[in-house]
């Protein structure tokens, strides 16, 4: 058991530790180029529901981007900008109007794509809640909503990964089940390192997407998970949930298809990030403090191979 001073030292050389290797990590994915379109990592998807389309469009080695349409009107809106190649080249086939571009977080391979966007398409009005994003023509503020269409955008600051971290959550009009871009805060199976954050954050944060509706589809911005469900197996080796999903998973890669999305209800019962109450995952971190506890998944998932 770890004393409080113990806990808080640890606590502090991880977080600097983490910058470090978040600092390093931005700079290998900038010098990165786009995927060409036949070589990317999975195929583009349509997840239909009523009212409301989102297209799945894989970038780099496992980033997603994704176009939303309101059915109703077809008012379209991006959600990151990792391939503005597949963007516009989907648009054009699509034939989609874009009226809207959220950016997630500053990081190049989610942010990268806004000053060509911006030059090409200047009417998009750029959506995002940090300064560091370039041709920024919206600024969001935590809890605003947006409307699109017959969609409402509300706008989730989510500070962990990137301190101007948002996510989006997105209800149509028509009633059908909501979706939330999670950009890196929150993964299938896991979540985003905390880069410029701390585990105290991941905690309000894992709250909050807690009191969403349960059906609510998740979309992460990246394809890692077979490794979070590795992870997660670790955590709970007698956890069915997870073992199935795995499996799921791993047929999904095989024939190059995206995991995304999840729902909610689902993340509750394999995602050990949303499962710090569980005495499982507790009795794996030896603690029952749900801060230590995140502190400690997070701690032990930097380090899984």
């Amino acid at each position: 058991m770890y004393s409080l001073f113990g806990r808080g030292l640890a606590h502090k050389i991880y977080k600097h530790a983490c910058l470090a290797q978040r600092l390093w990590t931005d700079k290998a994915a900038a010098a990165k180029p786009p995927a060409a379109p036949d070589k990317l990592h999975s195929q583009i998807v349509d997840v239909r529901c009523e009212g409301m389309v989102v297209k799945i469009l894989p970038a780099r080695d496992n980033n997603y981007m994704y176009l939303i349409t309101d059915l109703p009107t077809g008012c379209t809106a991006a959600i990151d900008l990792s391939d503005n190649k597949l963007l516009f080249e989907t648009l054009k086939k699509e034939n989609l109007t874009l009226s809207y571009a959220f950016i997630t977080h500053h990081h190049e391979d989610h942010a990268g794509g806004t000053e060509e966007l911006a030059a090409q398409y200047p009417d998009v009005k750029i959506c995002a809640g940090d300064e560091r994003i370039k041709c920024v023509t919206h600024c969001v503020k935590n809890d605003e909503k947006l409307k699109l269409g017959e969609m409402t955008f509300n706008c989730m600051h989510t500070p962990c990964h990137t301190v101007g971290h948002y996510c989006f959550f997105v209800e149509c009009g028509a009633g059908g089940p909501p979706a939330l871009f999670t950009g890196d805060t929150l993964f299938q199976g896991g979540c985003g390192g905390f880069g410029e954050g701390t585990p105290e954050q991941m905690v309000a944060i894992v709250d909050r997407f807690m009191s969403l509706p349960k059906m609510t589809r998740v979309f992460g911005g990246h394809e890692n998970t077979i490794a979070n469900l590795r992870f997660a197996q670790c955590v709970e080796p007698e956890n069915s949930n997870v073992s199935a999903r795995l499996m799921w998973a791993q047929k999904q890669r095989e024939n190059k298809l995206p995991t995304p999305p999840s729902l909610l209800c689902e993340e509750m019962c394999f995602n050990p990030f949303l499962r710090i109450d569980h005495p499982d995952v507790q009795n794996y971190a030896g603690d029952t403090d749900p801060i230590y506890v995140m502190f400690c998944l997070r701690k032990q998932r930097d380090a899984f191979k």
